[in-house]
């Protein structure tokens, strides 16, 4: 396994926190990552995601979630906290307006993709973004 695959904290995967509304979305995302040897933990809302935040090496999350928080909600929730800062936000979302992927990146997100989006597609900018992560998180002490 590639070194930029495992996880920060432990040896093993790399921990994809998927935040998807659509049931259907988050298990095709899933079952890709997880057949590209990423560990995939999935839930529908943004409440759930800040929850479990701090175990993730990368989040993935769309704009539109149920509950009270939205995409970018939680994205500002998570650059907020400095458990979290430092981990890479992907944005996955029907949302392809240009003035929602302002707010996304003005929230924090690093990467900005509209579906419909092929599975291989977010499986590489995961790989980017975790690439980078180390470069980030050095920068940051």
């Amino acid at each position: 396994m590639a070194p930029y695959l495992r996880n920060v904290s432990c040896a093993g995967p790399a921990v994809v926190l998927l935040v998807q509304p659509e049931r259907d979305d988050r298990d095709i995302y899933a079952e890709y990552l997880s057949h590209m040897g990423l560990m995939p933990l999935c839930v529908q809302e943004a409440t759930d995601a800040l929850r479990l935040a701090s175990r993730a090496d990368v989040v993935v999350t769309g704009i539109l979630l149920p509950g009270p928080l939205d995409g970018c909600a939680l994205i500002a929730a998570l650059k907020r906290d400095p458990a979290t800062r430092h981990i890479p936000i992907v944005v996955l979302t029907v949302c392809a307006w240009t003035d929602e992927e302002e707010r996304a990146r003005g929230a924090g997100c690093d990467v900005f993709l509209s579906k419909p989006c092929p599975p291989r597609t977010l499986f590489r900018e995961i790989r980017s973004a975790l690439r980078a992560r180390p470069r980030r998180i050095q920068r940051e002490r």
